[in-house]
């Protein structure tokens, strides 16, 4: 019989405290849920760049948690978009990184945006949570 849950923690993203997971794996339900993903690498240390270079580097981050739990973005059903200093006026910044990060075809998820006056640590712009179904 399969756990019910399964923690995922890809070696290519930085190791996580023992109180949190890059994504957990809900095998009965068949969903993937992803801790917030950030322009970061294994170190931890922040990709500099740009909005559209750290939405790419977030979701790059993304499919390496849902290749190791068995799925794809193509599966991504839901996504929370957190953006430091989101603004009704940036919302076509926030839409042509959205747009530039994606992959052709992609059918987009349910998603949200939130305004956030800061994340992780210094000179990260965006973070984001998705749902997948495996």
């Amino acid at each position: 019989m399969k756990n019910a849950i399964r923690a995922i923690n890809p070696a290519k993203l930085p190791k996580l405290s023992s109180v949190i997971s890059h994504g957990i794996v809900v095998e009965r339900a068949g969903l993937v849920y992803t801790s917030g993903q950030l322009a970061w690498n294994e170190n931890g240390d922040l990709i500099p760049g740009n909005l559209v270079e750290q939405f790419k580097r977030a979701y790059e981050n993304i499919d390496l948690v849902l290749m190791e739990a068995g799925t794809s973005r193509a599966n991504v059903i839901n996504e929370t978009i957190y953006m430091v200093g989101y603004t009704p006026e940036r919302a076509q910044d926030l839409i042509g990184a959205i747009a530039a990060a994606r992959l052709p075809g992609e059918t987009p998820p349910a998603s949200v945006a939130v305004g956030v006056e800061t994340l992780f640590a210094p000179g990260f712009l965006v973070e984001i949570q998705v749902v997948a179904t495996l």
